[in-house]
């Protein structure tokens, strides 16, 4: 009798394993919906950086550079100024006093915060959350940053 209940023991806790894998998996997506949220992620951190190097142009400068190509060619500086996965370059559109627009095109939606999915840029703050697919902010670089 112990055997049996051993072996039940065995294949209850085999069934608690598989059942909590499978509902982490459905939780935080696959492979693949992990991969989109890294590569959001590290959208937000270009696009983030794109943003400091804007603001700090703009106090040199007091005017926006033209294109990104401008900004990423100032010595000393390393920037990436196109898309991770596609190589797309992210879309920039200076306007004026200051005000420009940064553009990405997004695999995830964080609009919604972290329900919709976990949040992929906690320490920014929700100024950068964005829905899936092309996505403009509107920034300003002569206002102080939030």
């Amino acid at each position: 009798m112990s055997a049996s209940v051993g072996r039940g023991l065995l294949i209850a806790a085999a069934a608690v394993i598989i059942a909590a894998i499978a509902m982490a998996v459905v939780k935080m997506g696959g492979p693949g919906a992990q991969r989109q949220m890294r590569l959001d992620e590290r959208r937000v951190q270009d696009l983030s950086r794109i943003d400091q190097e804007l603001r700090s142009y703009f106090d040199a400068h007091k005017a926006l550079p033209p294109d990104l190509a401008r900004l990423a060619a100032q010595p000393g500086l390393s920037l990436a100024i196109s898309d991770p996965d596609t190589t797309a370059p992210y879309a920039y559109q200076p306007g004026q006093d200051g005000h420009f627009r940064l553009c990405a095109r997004f695999a995830t939606d964080t609009a919604q915060g972290p329900t919709q999915m976990r949040d992929p840029t906690p320490w920014l703050g929700t100024q950068w959350r964005h829905p899936a697919g092309d996505h403009c902010y509107e920034l300003d670089a002569s206002a102080a940053k939030p």
